[in-house]
């Protein structure tokens, strides 16, 4: 039986009427990469929604790897994250209008969780494929950083071993347009960049 890899992908949100990250989620879903069967899945912009969702994929799926992401309009490269921290600080309301102020992800646990995903060797993929990327440290306080950490933290308690963590992607040129002078990434480099990372989790080995 062939590997599974979820990877998900967000909704648009805020004043981001289109998000490349769900669109790639959605067309790689049953795509066999790197031997692995990918199961691409939107994912809503939305604590109460999105917290469960990712919580029974993982349960349900018992995926080999989980690489979530999402997009980060006004970056220039592609970031592999490094940190999901255990807070939700938001600048803008999610798509219920929720707006979380130093908020606790959940009660317990450690304060943060380090992405389990091969960074370097996807960091060294991403450099030999021309594709611009970076190490971050930071996921954020908003949705990207919520799905990192719930993934994260689903399969430390259910004591499950996989690669796991996020990328943030680009915004499209199209969707900058009214924003002169934001970074931007064609839709074709942000797909090769997602299936890369892909090839590198099913190629991993799971961690101790």
């Amino acid at each position: 039986m062939a590997r599974t890899i979820l990877l998900t992908g967000y909704e648009p949100y805020g004043r981001e009427a289109y998000n490349p990250t769900g669109v790639i989620a959605r067309s790689l879903d049953g795509r066999r990469i790197g031997g692995a069967r990918i199961r691409g899945v939107q994912i809503p912009v939305a604590v109460e929604s999105a917290g469960p969702r990712l919580r029974r994929l993982v349960r349900d799926l018992e995926p080999y790897g989980v690489l979530s992401t999402g997009v980060a309009p006004g970056r220039s490269h592609v970031s592999v994250e490094r940190v999901a921290l255990k807070v939700l600080d938001f600048r803008i309301p999610d798509n219920r209008g929720r707006k979380y102020r130093d908020k606790p992800i959940h009660a317990g646990g450690p304060a943060a969780y380090f992405s389990t995903l091969p960074v370097r060797r996807i960091l060294a993929a991403y450099r030999a494929a021309g594709v611009p990327a970076e190490l971050s440290n930071t996921a954020g306080t908003y949705l990207c950083n919520f799905a990192m950490f719930t993934v994260l933290d689903a399969l430390a308690t259910s004591r499950r071993k996989a690669p796991a963590g996020f990328i943030h992607v680009p915004q499209t040129p199209e969707a900058s347009r009214d924003r002169p002078g934001q970074p931007s990434m064609d839709l074709a480099t942000t797909r090769r960049a997602v299936v890369i990372a892909l090839r590198e989790i099913a190629r991993a080995r799971k961690p101790r």
